[in-house]
């Protein structure tokens, strides 16, 4: 479950911190008063996208902190190494500065977005409000069908077949396209060649050659200076100025201290000495040499200009890369063959893997959906008729071999149809809510977020839903950000979501409600901004009905 939000510096938010606890926890506030930037930081701790408008105005970071408690996600982190907190506790951090740079942390380890998402995804079901709409989509559709049947390892394999699939095709289309080209395309890859290996690029040293480049056409000065070096050195008059210092070196510690200091630099000196003398003698200059290096240097510096190379190194790779595209091409058809076969092989696996996935989701299609008729009676649709109807799709995807649709009829001896063209927005919200609570009934995740699941509602279904998430949360714990004074009143936790604006900023404030704040803010819900008695009186009804 999640324990504590701590917010910083996140849109309107300056700073913010929340403490959770079991049950059903209602989320209101007015139309623009900040409950979607309070999912979104939640979101953002779970590893959704971050973009740099997400930190407040005139901030240089946000942070968001999200505390947890799951057994088997701490379980899960001692399996990844990630240190394990006492009784089972889990900090999960997201840092992002106004420059757009991202950090998150796992129980203070650092870790990547793709950890911090899977992690996220086991402790939080977060329901935009999207979500209900996205279920007029076949990808929602197979994802409701995988969480209820559990069956990840089977997508898995599907998925990973799909991407071999993928990249085989993709190798196929590409030795056609290089199939298709001219002749003359493959000409100018062999004179590209050509010309690299003529620069012996591989046996070359580079910046070896650029060294004996510099002491070449600087020789004169190079000898002149070592021989300055040598006759600096001789003039100095070392042994005079050693005698002087070992003949008062008896006179003080100073100036025995000050002997032996000069005879080991005195030492040092004169080696350096006979070094610079002997460099001088042997500095030459060989203009043919010279002028070798030189075209070598040039015919370097004119193929990195003109493939925009920075390296010799990296003109060694295009080099390869070269002689590889000359090799396929030389052996083009044989690689199209062997390449047709690939796909073939690879396609058929990925029928194979599609229909093991589409079997599990035929099998666990029937039971889900025996599931959400239970849920929708109470929700005062007993006569709904659901069904799946599984077909094959055009073309394999990510998410599988086949498309399934919803076919609905919410009265009895109606012909079903598509819920996309048939399902009322209310009718849409009670079947989503269903889905959720079915399978939540599956899945241990311990804390789910419906955001404005409710649409669509009112009067005794909108009590009936309440109803629905008050059950639901016997099980986990369940948050709702809700309009409806009936969902409000059937909550353990009222959270209020405010926005105040004066002459500098906007900022957006949570507070939990007391009891009487409660009553007060389902009246202004029932009644709008003028309460009245009467409101108050049915507020005090709601919330005893859901004691």
């Amino acid at each position: 479950m999640l324990k504590k939000l701590h917010i910083k510096n996140y849109a309107l938010i300056e700073e913010l911190e929340l403490d959770f606890s079991n049950g059903l926890t209602v989320v209101t506030g007015e139309t623009g008063s900040g409950k979607s930037i309070l999912l979104g930081a939640l979101g953002l701790a779970l590893g959704e996208r971050a973009t740099s408008s997400s930190v407040r105005h005139g901030a240089t970071q946000c942070i968001i902190e999200a505390h947890f408690k799951s057994h088997q996600v701490s379980d899960l982190l001692d399996s990844w190494d990630i240190d394990s907190f006492k009784d089972n506790e889990i900090q999960i951090r997201r840092e992002l500065t106004a420059s757009g740079r991202s950090k998150a942390f796992i129980n203070d380890s650092q870790t990547n977005i793709g950890t911090l998402k899977e992690v996220g995804a086991l402790l939080v079901d977060l329901h935009g409000q999207d979500e209900t709409r996205a279920l007029m989509e076949r990808s929602t559709r197979l994802e409701l069908l995988d969480h209820f049947g559990g069956h990840f390892d089977i997508r898995d394999s599907y998925r990973a077949a799909y991407s071999a699939w993928r990249t085989s095709t993709q190798k196929l289309l590409d030795l056609e396209a290089i199939a298709s080209k001219p002749q003359s395309d493959v000409d100018y890859l062999q004179f590209q060649f050509e010309e690299l290996q003529e620069l012996n690029l591989e046996e070359t040293d580079w910046e070896g050659l650029e060294d004996e480049f510099l002491k070449l056409t600087n020789s004169t000065s190079l000898a002149s200076g070592y021989n300055s070096v040598y006759e600096a050195i001789d003039g100095l008059g070392l042994s005079n100025i050693s005698k002087v210092l070992d003949e008062i070196s008896s006179f003080s510690k100073e100036a025995s201290d000050l002997a032996a200091r000069f005879k080991s630099s005195m030492i040092e000196l004169e080696d350096l000495a006979h070094e610079a003398s002997s460099l001088s003698d042997n500095v030459s200059f060989d203009p043919n040499r010279l002028q070798i290096i030189e075209d070598k240097l040039e015919g370097i510096k004119r193929a990195m200009h003109k493939h925009r190379l920075n390296s010799s190194n990296e003109l060694i790779r295009l080099q390869s890369q070269i002689q590889l595209q000359i090799e396929s091409a030389e052996n083009l058809d044989k690689a199209i063959e062997l390449a047709k076969e690939g796909v073939l092989r690879d396609k058929a696996k990925l029928f194979v893997a599609g229909e093991a996935l589409k079997n599990e989701r035929e099998k666990c299609g029937g039971e889900l959906l025996n599931c959400v008729n239970g849920e929708l009676i109470p929700l005062k649709l007993p006569d709904v008729r659901i069904n799946w109807v599984f077909t094959e799709a055009k073309e394999p995807d990510l998410n599988g071999i086949e498309d399934v649709d919803l076919l609905f009829s919410a009265n009895v001896g109606a012909p079903q149809y598509p819920i996309t063209q048939i399902a009322s927005g209310g009718e849409k919200s009670r079947v989503m809510l269903a889905f959720k609570v079915a399978i939540s009934s599956r899945r241990s995740i311990p804390t789910i977020v419906l955001d404005e699941i409710d649409t669509g509602v009112s009067g005794d279904i909108a009590s009936r839903m309440a109803t629905s998430m008050k059950n639901m949360s016997s099980r986990q714990q369940v948050f709702s950000v809700t309009h409806l004074a009936q969902v409000a009143a059937a909550g353990d936790q009222h959270l209020d979501v405010v926005k105040s604006i004066d002459s500098n900023s906007t900022k957006t404030f949570a507070k939990f409600l007391e009891a009487d704040e409660k009553t007060e803010a389902i009246a202004q819900m029932l009644s709008g901004s003028n309460v009245t008695d009467e409101a108050r009186a049915q507020a005090v009804v709601l919330r005893n009905s859901n004691q």
